[in-house]
């Protein structure tokens, strides 16, 4: 699903990792999934949640400002050749 180069740049990570790293407890970890829109900053294969800890840490840091936004941007643009090459391959 995800490209080697994508997982370098922006990894995900379970929730105990997410929650041992920022030192949070449940009701901040639930918190943080109503604030933050998934899939991009969680995603839930199966029955597990896996968060996008680059993303998660610059929005604990910095907030929703213009350089959070633009670090989004840049995670976003990671799966735009993804994207197009999954709609490329089931063109008419």
């Amino acid at each position: 699903m995800f490209t080697h180069q994508h997982k370098a740049i922006f990894p995900f990570v379970d929730t105990r990792t997410l929650r041992t790293h920022f030192q949070l407890g449940k009701f901040c970890e639930s918190r943080l999934r109503e604030q933050l829109p998934s899939p991009i900053y969680w995603i839930q294969p199966e029955r597990k949640v896996l968060w996008n800890i680059r993303l998660v840490q610059d929005y604990l840091l910095n907030g929703d400002g213009p350089s959070h936004q633009r670090l989004v941007e840049e995670y976003l643009s990671t799966l735009e050749p993804q994207i197009d090459n999954f709609s490329n391959q089931y063109a008419a």
